[in-house]
């Protein structure tokens, strides 16, 4: 019984996070429509399951069409059957008793393929121009500061349309960088929400190790290193086309996957140390602010570190 009543809170919790994706909040809530799904599929037999859905999915498109008109409800429809296909493919690992870092990436890399279809099918079939898309969205943005005229009001920085355009460029050549960020932060708080949830109902699931015992690929340093001889010694290729956007993508990439090396690094020296468990924390939050500390995940991979820790405590 409390498994029963448990399942429909869920899915009246999906429900209404379906329907955030009309307001302001789907910044917020897009992070967390994978969870109730997941949590479903993973709870409920598959039968059980598809009847949950179909119930939240018909009042979806009723409401939807209440609120707009019946085209209106399906594009609601259709929203949610993009984000239940990752929470099934983490249901299912779930089920299997999967490792938790293979939950993770796999849900990542569905969410990822996803975004992916969704532009090819766009460009493809409506003529969707991502670049033209964001100009637009940042031209409405900023068309408040253009139309200021009291230069005290703006810090005394006058906002041209040729600034909209390179703000819009530069948003451009990061897209590859802001989709595999988001598949991974929306994969990475799914499993902190589902995790313990299903724990709690008594299903045995994997968690991910300790984050002081984190140790990415050292293959890692070759990749940043070739990707810094190419900014300082290709030329403008380096800059420009197909390289220079590689480029410019995948050495933020590199430098997020560094910082979390010197987040594991910092726990790791705090768990030996026995420093007081609020100072690790204090410099994990600092990571994002301070630049230059990613080196640090960097020599971490580089260079027994840890080792040279522990020998000196024997």
């Amino acid at each position: 019984m409390k498994s029963h009543w448990t399942s429909i809170a869920w899915s009246f919790a999906y429900l209404l996070l379906l329907l955030s994706l009309v307001t302001p909040l789907t910044v917020i809530t897009a992070f967390l429509l994978v969870v109730p799904g997941t949590l479903l599929y993973t709870m409920l037999p598959r039968k059980k399951f598809l009847v949950h859905i179909a119930g939240v999915w018909i009042a979806l498109v009723a409401i939807g069409t209440l609120m707009g008109n019946y085209i209106f409800g399906l594009l609601l429809l259709l929203q949610a059957i993009y984000f239940m296909i990752p929470s099934i493919a983490m249901g299912h690992l779930y089920k299997k008793h999967a490792s938790a870092v293979k939950i993770v990436i796999t849900g990542m890399g569905v969410i990822l393929l996803e975004f992916l279809l969704l532009l090819s099918v766009g460009s493809l079939f409506f003529d969707f121009n991502l670049a033209s898309s964001i100009e637009d969205i940042m031209s409405t943005a900023v068309a408040p500061l253009q139309n200021v005229t009291d230069t005290t009001l703006t810090g005394g920085m006058v906002w041209s349309p040729e600034m909209t355009e390179k703000f819009s460029t530069y948003a451009v050549r990061f897209i590859p960088f802001t989709l595999i960020l988001c598949s991974l932060l929306i994969s990475s708080i799914t499993h902190v929400i589902v995790r313990p949830t299903l724990n709690s109902m008594g299903h045995v699931v994997s968690k991910m190790p300790p984050l002081r015992d984190w140790r990415l690929p050292r293959s890692l340093i070759w990749y940043y290193l070739i990707s810094t001889l190419l900014i300082m010694f290709a030329g403008p290729s380096a800059s420009e086309g197909s390289l220079g956007m590689i480029l410019d993508n995948l050495i933020p990439l590199l430098q997020v996957l560094f910082i979390i090396q010197t987040a594991s690094f910092v726990f790791f020296v705090a768990y030996h140390k026995k420093w007081y468990p609020v100072i690790p924390v204090l410099l994990v939050l600092a990571l994002p602010f301070v630049p230059g500390l990613w080196i640090a995940g960097l020599l971490d991979i580089a260079f027994p570190l840890r080792e040279m820790i522990t020998r000196s405590r024997r």
